[in-house]
C-alpha cells in the first residue's frame, strides 16, 4: 500500500486515485451494528477535488461511523480517453481491498456515484469484479445513490453540456477565457466520438449505462435511488428520470428525490440535512427489504 498523500490528510492512498478515509480510534471501538454497511464507495464526479469530494466522506462517517469509507477521484479526460481495459485496471485496487474473495455475505456496501463519469468508474469496478472472480458473478451491494446521473447519451444534445463540465473543471489550468477551454474540449469530444465510431469500441459512457442494466454484472438485489434537480444544467432532470424508469423497466427496485435549486453534484451543498437524511432512509429501506 503506498503511504500517505501529501495535501490529503486523514486517507490513505491504495493508488494514485483510490484513497481509504483512515478512521479514528472513536469509529472503531465497537462493532460495527448490523443495519449498518460495513463499506461505502465514494466515485467522485469528474475533475472533483479531492478535498471536496471528501466532504461526503465526512458526511458518511458521521452517518455510519466505523464503515470503511473508499473515495475514488475521477478525471474527465482519462474517462473519455481511456480503454475499458485500462479503467478496469484502475479499479482493480478497490477489488483487491474490499472484495479480495467472492460471496463475502457479511459485508454490507454502499457504492455512492456522482455524475456520469463517477459512473464510468463504477461501472469499469463491475467489471473489475468480474474480471478477478469470475463472469458468473457480479459485484455484491446493498444500495446504489445515484448523484446528477446518469443523463442522456445522445453525443450530438449532449457534447455541449459535456464539453461544459469538462471546461468547468480544468479552466484553472489555461490563461484564456472559459469559452475558449470549452471549446477546446468540444473538439476533443467530437475527435473521440469520431475516433470510436472508426475503431468500433463503445464510448464509455454508453458501456457504463448498459452494464449497470444487465443483471449479470449489475445485480436487481441492490435499490437505486437518484438524487437530481431541476436547475442542473449539466445531467437535465428529464433524463435521470428517463434513465430511472428504464432501470425500473429492466427489474431494478429506483427511488427518486429531486432538489428544486441545487446545481451539478451541488445537492449535500445546498440541502446537507436533506441530502443526509434522504441517504439514511434508503439505506434503512434497503436494510428492511432483507
Amino acid at each position: 500500500m503506498a503511504g500517505k498523500q501529501k495535501g490529503l490528510p486523514g486517507f490513505t492512498p491504495i493508488s494514485d486515485r483510490i484513497f481509504i478515509r483512515n478512521q479514528d480510534s472513536s469509529d472503531i471501538t465497537g462493532k460495527i451494528p448490523d443495519d449498518h454497511p460495513t463499506t461505502i464507495i465514494i466515485y467522485g464526479w469528474g475533475d472533483g477535488h479531492p478535498k471536496n469530494v471528501a466532504k461526503y466522506v465526512d458526511g458518511y462517517s458521521k452517518l455510519f461511523p466505523g464503515a470503511r469509507i473508499l473515495m475514488v477521484i475521477s478525471s474527465t479526460f482519462a474517462a473519455t480517453y481511456q480503454s475499458l481495459e485500462q479503467r478496469t485496471k484502475a479499479m482493480m485496487p478497490i477489488i483487491d481491498t474490499v472484495f479480495p474473495t467472492p460471496d463475502d455475505d457479511s459485508s454490507r456496501i454502499i457504492l455512492h456515484i456522482m455524475s456520469n463519469t463517477g459512473g464510468i468508474y463504477a461501472a469499469a469496478t463491475l467489471n473489475a469484479y468480474q474480471e478477478r472472480h469470475g463472469r458468473d458473478k457480479a459485484l455484491p451491494h446493498h444500495l446504489c445513490i445515484n448523484d446528477s446521473t446518469p443523463g442522456s447519451l445522445d453525443f450530438s444534445r449532449e457534447v455541449g453540456r459535456w464539453s461544459k463540465a469538462m471546461a468547468v473543471g480544468t479552466a484553472k489550468w489555461f490563461p484564456w477565457p472559459f469559452a475558449v477551454t470549452q471549446r477546446i474540449w468540444w473538439t476533443f469530444l467530437y475527435a473521440m466520438y469520431l475516433l470510436e465510431k472508426a475503431i468500433g469500441r463503445e464510448p464509455s459512457g454508453i458501456y457504463s449505462c448498459r452494464v449497470f442494466l444487465d443483471h449479470s454484472i449489475a445485480t436487481p438485489k441492490a435499490p437505486r435511488a437518484y438524487l437530481y434537480s431541476k436547475t442542473d444544467d449539466i445531467i437535465w432532470w428529464e433524463d435521470v428520470e428517463a434513465q430511472a424508469e428504464l432501470a425500473k423497466s429492466k427489474g431494478y427496485k429506483t427511488m427518486l428525490e429531486m432538489f428544486d435549486d441545487s446545481p451539478h453534484v451541488g445537492h449535500m451543498r445546498v440541502h446537507p440535512s436533506r441530502y443526509w437524511s434522504t441517504i439514511e432512509n434508503h439505506w434503512r429501506s434497503t436494510v428492511a427489504l432483507e
